[in-house]
């Protein structure tokens, strides 16, 4: 995984001007080891970031990882769930 759009992660998603994509900046922040990244991505996609099916499996993923923060697993599980029943 290229971490160099992690960094933007950490401006709010309305601020992204950097060279990558705004889904690029997330499914980064999504697929990292540490939690740090995992919540900006969650949070950018809980302000209004589009998700779509590969965003939907990194989060089922997350979700599913009993390693992670509870708080982190059930906010990817609810941004999942609300996509399912919406657009799935």
């Amino acid at each position: 995984m290229d971490p160099r759009p992690l960094i933007f992660l950490e401006k709010p998603h309305t601020e992204n001007r950097g060279p990558f994509s705004t889904r690029r900046v997330v499914l980064a922040g999504l697929g990292s080891e540490m939690e740090y990244w995992i919540d900006l991505a969650v949070g950018w996609l809980e302000q209004g970031v589009p998700l779509d099916e590969e965003i939907v499996e990194a989060l089922s993923r997350i979700a599913e990882t009993r390693q992670k923060a509870q708080r982190l697993r059930h906010r990817s599980a609810a941004l999942a769930k609300r996509w399912l029943r919406e657009d799935g």
